[in-house]
């Protein structure tokens, strides 16, 4: 009786188009998946990249204030969680949080909201609270997407280290945290993101057409950072029209538009 052998990813490298010639989507969908940690096991691996990044790489956190190496705060209860992995190795490399006020009854549970109260402004002056959930913990591991990448390319097998490295480095890994926002967020009704985030992302975002609005000054909070919010669906079609390639990755090519809230 023949068998068919269920071949891996790596494998399946050699019968397509040259790497090059892939457009932005199918290189998103052949190296990047992010997936919704809804198992104790997943929500751990994504405590622990918080871990990673905000203790170790970047400082931000005392390790010392973490047990058992893992990120944790009181928000965490109410959030969604993703995790980034690389499709390659089928490791975890990435991760980032919606927050949702608690079952929809409360704003306060937006953290956004009280370190905009101490310089006297109010969140529900930009966006309708009960239809914005805010972004946090958007965090790629320098060092993990390094490692992964190196022992990928140590197999010998697939496309060269310049192309990899490229690819590991490049926009890819923030487009497919930001498709898991975006579905997660219609998902709850969303129409407005909130966040208090690095300038470098925020400039990075921009420049792929997503345009955080600014709100209030600077902060210090994991570092200097700026309160910000954007109505993602208004920006939908101005997107799509300026940054098609980068739409059609966080929609899945448009999929993910065909049930829209109202703005």
């Amino acid at each position: 009786m023949n068998q068919t052998k269920r071949r891996t990813r790596p494998e399946l490298l050699s019968e397509l188009a040259p790497l090059e010639e892939l457009d932005l989507l199918a290189r998103h969908d052949l190296y990047f998946d992010t997936r919704a940690a809804t198992t104790p096991a997943l929500i751990d691996a994504a405590h622990k990249l918080r871990f990673q990044v905000y203790c170790l790489e970047r400082g931000f956190e005392k390790t010392e204030e973490h047990a058992g190496e893992m990120e944790i705060d009181a928000f965490d209860c109410h959030s969604q969680h993703g995790l980034l992995f690389y499709r390659l190795t089928g490791e975890a490399l990435g991760t980032v949080r919606i927050i949702s006020p608690n079952n929809g009854s409360t704003c306060d549970n937006l953290p956004i909201i009280n370190i905009l109260r101490s310089n006297n402004i109010e969140l529900a002056d930009y966006v309708p609270i009960e239809h914005t959930v805010e972004l946090s913990r958007f965090a790629i591991s320098k060092n993990l997407r390094r490692r992964l990448n190196d022992r990928y390319i140590a197999s010998g097998i697939g496309a060269p280290r310049s192309f990899l490295e490229r690819e590991a480095q490049g926009n890819l890994p923030c487009l497919s945290l930001m498709r898991f926002i975006f579905r997660q967020s219609l998902a709850l009704g969303a129409t407005h993101w909130a966040g208090v985030m690095e300038v470098k992302l925020l400039r990075m975002l921009a420049s792929m057409g997503i345009p955080f609005q600014s709100i209030g000054p600077m902060v210090f909070h994991h570092g200097p950072r700026q309160p910000c919010y954007l109505n993602f669906i208004d920006k939908l079609e101005s997107f799509k029209r300026d940054h098609y390639e980068y739409w059609r990755v966080i929609t899945n090519d448009g999929k993910l538009t065909e049930n829209l809230p109202s703005i």
